[in-house]
């Protein structure tokens, strides 16, 4: 037979690798003359060999004979099993085994690998082939639990850490899954640190501890959520909430890198045999790994590898937590088999502030309420930051200063070396005396606070900037007891065609599952007037907008400093219109004495564009000049921060007749714009009428009081086009003030 050929062949190559003699084998001449070894040579090979097993036996188990027969005793191996694992153990530990299988294997026309042949393999253990057969099934405890892997190609490999254990000389311990499996470095924290996310962070931990309890199967928690808002802490302390031990699964190779997916496929099915069901839950870290589509060498859709994962989920005995970054890659027929799905993302402001200051207590880092809540608006991330930054700073011997070095060190690095925008605090410059606004603040929110008052009230904040509408906001919200979720454009706005629809989409879902006051900054970014788009993505995020404003069941408030510039089916969506105006004369002389500590000038009365923000700014710049400043300077100052602005000094050279000059040629047959407010002038244009096309308003004194000889129209003003309203310095700042205007047609 040609195996005995093959055998008789490595034999002779490797007669001193096996500890034979030459007097123990025919020399190559004799095998060559005579064709083949008689059986009394095979009986002279047989004794020899045998009397080198009877050695090897009396000597000390090596690490591979103690690894296998600990593997057998837990996952349960019958004889033949184990002696299949030896095998291919020393295929890869030993060259001697690797050529011989190769060799016998070549002569029988198959691959020089050791792969799954039922008779080569039966022939080397002496085991029946069938028996052999049954043993390397994919249902069979070799395969199905990892310890043997079997490729497409039908090569068979073995668990990968545990050859290298093997080769370390490293036997196995009492417990050895750590030593197959890994160790995770997840610390659990306080139960509280996650109230943020409500309901059904409770909810999971009874899933799981009925789970633990009934020791269900099938039973999978997935956390998903961007990176860095703690999904792996809060595993940990969702295992510690329910009293399991939590272990991970293959969460590198056995050198110490990052394992490939085969390798941690294998360490999901042996975790799954190796942990006794009742007390262990199991972390599959970045299930993205797993879910990844793959392709074969020939491009081929790899469809059978989705089934399996299916049945793997369905079938798991010890319930396990997978977290993943991009649930995208999952799919949804992977969803659907989670049992829980719980999204992860970052507190807010209260509760990140309360993070700090108890994990600053627990790291002995004495934080006062402001430091932390300084560093809770500098650092927008999950409470495992927090711990991290607040451990360094305990070992450094810091203080508050210092935690704020290293939390702007992490902020930096996170962001690609710039800082993130701090969140601004709640009732920062919000005073209801330094307010101007076209509505009574006081019995407004008197309204809003009642028991039985609606939550789902949508605001629409219009004027200029620093007069005080995104701080009445935070103010409301806190009056309120919601938190409050701001976004600014820039968080909403992306570079992808869809991409600013889904963040909208996100952004409202998020301040629905919080129960949180959900604020837009800058909202002439997103709510452009649709006539006047030139992309459809311009059109789809007003849509998206609308559809989400019609249906939000809590506060919702836009803030904007262009006010005509908003689409006009938005403006219907808001109950409730304010419009924050430059402070009055009283306000001004009240905001001097309140932000500097002395009496105003009386030249200050000539300013008639200031914000509550001007004078914040100038203390700070004042500040930051050091001594004592007189109110001279201060008003200089004052004064210096809104130079320029429209409403304060008269344009140089844009005179009455410039401006008929420039009107007189627009065909006022187009359409027009007719106020609803009162007292007439607020609107730019004013008391105007048209008896024929090409007539034009007359400019008086005031730029918000046109006027004509004759006045049907009660109030009116021309939409002016796109162009002429981006170009025109006139037309761009002024319009309607109060933002309730319809559309008319003129009488010409």
């Amino acid at each position: 037979m040609p195996e005995a050929d093959a055998l008789a062949e490595c034999l002779g190559q490797s007669a001193t690798a096996f500890g034979l003699c030459a007097a123990d084998i025919p020399d190559e001449e004799h095998r060559r003359n005579r064709k083949r070894l008689s059986v009394e040579d095979w009986c002279k090979v047989g004794g020899a060999l045998d009397e080198i097993e009877a050695a090897l036996t009396r000597a000390a188990d090596a690490p591979a004979d103690r690894w296998i027969a600990a593997v057998g005793d837990t996952l349960g191996l019958d004889p033949l099993a184990a002696r299949i694992l030896a095998l291919a153990l020393h295929y890869k530990l030993d060259r001697r085994v690797d050529r011989l299988f190769d060799a016998m294997s070549e002569c029988r026309g198959g691959r020089t690998a050791f792969h799954r042949d039922a008779g080569l393999i039966g022939l080397l253990l002496d085991a029946p082939v069938a028996e052999v057969a049954a043993e390397l099934t994919t249902d069979a405890k070799l395969l199905g639990s990892g310890l043997l892997r079997l490729d497409r190609d039908g090569e068979l490999g073995v668990l990968e850490r545990l050859v290298s254990l093997i080769r370390q000389d490293i036997p196995p311990a009492g417990d050895f899954y750590d030593q197959l499996l890994g160790t995770t470095d997840a610390a659990p924290l306080a139960w509280d640190s996650f109230t943020h996310l409500g309901r059904e962070a409770e909810i999971a931990a009874d899933v799981l501890r009925a789970a633990l309890a009934g020791r269900e199967s099938g039973v999978n928690i997935l956390l998903y959520g961007p990176p860095g808002t703690g999904k792996t802490s809060f595993a940990a302390t969702l295992a510690a909430r329910v009293g399991a031990r939590l272990r991970p699964v293959a969460e590198a190779d056995e050198h110490g890198d990052e394992p490939e997916r085969h390798e941690r496929l294998s360490g999901l099915r042996l975790a799954q045999r190796l942990t006794a069901p009742g007390d262990t839950l199991l972390l599959f870290d970045e299930a993205e790994d797993l879910f990844v589509g793959r392709s074969t060498a020939f491009d081929e859709p790899v469809t059978s590898l989705r089934v399996f994962i299916h049945r793997l989920l369905e079938r798991m005995a010890v319930p396990v937590i997978w977290t993943a970054n991009d649930i995208g890659a999952l799919g949804p027929a992977v969803l659907r088999r989670m049992t829980m799905c719980l999204e992860l993302r970052v507190p807010n402001l209260a509760t990140r502030t309360t993070l700090w200051r108890r994990m600053g207590e627990t790291e002995g880092v004495a934080l006062h309420e402001a430091d932390a809540a300084r560093l809770a608006r500098l650092m927008p991330a999950a409470p495992a930051v927090a711990s991290t930054a607040l451990r360094a700073t305990r070992l450094a011997g810091g203080d508050a200063e210092m935690a704020r070095l290293i939390v702007e060190g992490v902020a930096r690095a996170v962001r690609g070396g710039g800082l993130p925008a701090p969140e601004p605090e709640r009732d920062a410059a919000y005073d209801p005396e330094l307010v101007n606004t076209d509505c009574d603040l006081v019995g407004l929110m008197a309204d809003l606070l009642r028991p039985a008052a609606p939550r789902a009230v949508l605001f629409l904040l219009s004027g200029p900037p620093g007069a005080g509408k995104s701080a009445w906001v935070r103010h409301l919200a806190g009056r309120m007891g919601l938190p409050v979720l701001q976004k600014r454009a820039s968080d909403l706005l992306n570079r992808f065609v869809g991409g600013t629809e889904g963040n909208i989409a996100g952004a409202f879902a998020e301040a629905r599952d919080t129960h949180a006051f959900l604020v837009f900054d800058e909202a002439d970014s997103l709510l452009g007037e649709r006539a006047d788009a030139v992309r459809s993505w311009e059109i789809s995020q007003v849509n998206e907008m609308l559809t989400w404003m019609e249906s939000h069941a809590f506060p919702f408030a836009c803030t904007t400093n262009l006010l005509d510039r908003l689409d006009r089916a938005s403006l219907r969506q808001f109950l409730v219109k304010l419009r924050f105006d430059w402070l009055t004369p009283a306000q001004a002389r009240l905001a001097f004495r309140r932000f500097f500590g002395v009496a105003a000038p009386e030249a200050l009365g000539g300013l008639r564009t200031l914000t509550p923000a001007d004078f914040a700014l100038v203390r700070r710049r004042a500040a930051v000049q050091g001594g004592e400043v007189n109110p001279a300077t201060l008003l200089r100052l004052v004064a210096a921060g809104c130079e320029g602005r429209i409403g304060g000094r008269r344009t140089i050279g844009f005179g009455r007749r410039a401006i008929s000059n420039w009107l007189s040629w627009w065909p006022l047959s187009a359409t027009i714009v007719t106020c609803a407010t009162s007292p007439p002038g607020a609107c730019c244009v004013s008391r105007c009428r048209y008896p024929r096309p090409g007539r034009v308003c007359h400019w008086t004194r005031s730029p918000r009081n046109w006027a004509s000889a004759a006045a049907p129209l009660s109030v009116c003003g021309i939409r002016w086009p796109r162009r002429f309203r981006n170009s025109n310095p006139w037309t761009t700042r002024h319009g309607c003030a109060a933002g309730d205007c319809r559309a008319a047609r003129s009488p010409a």
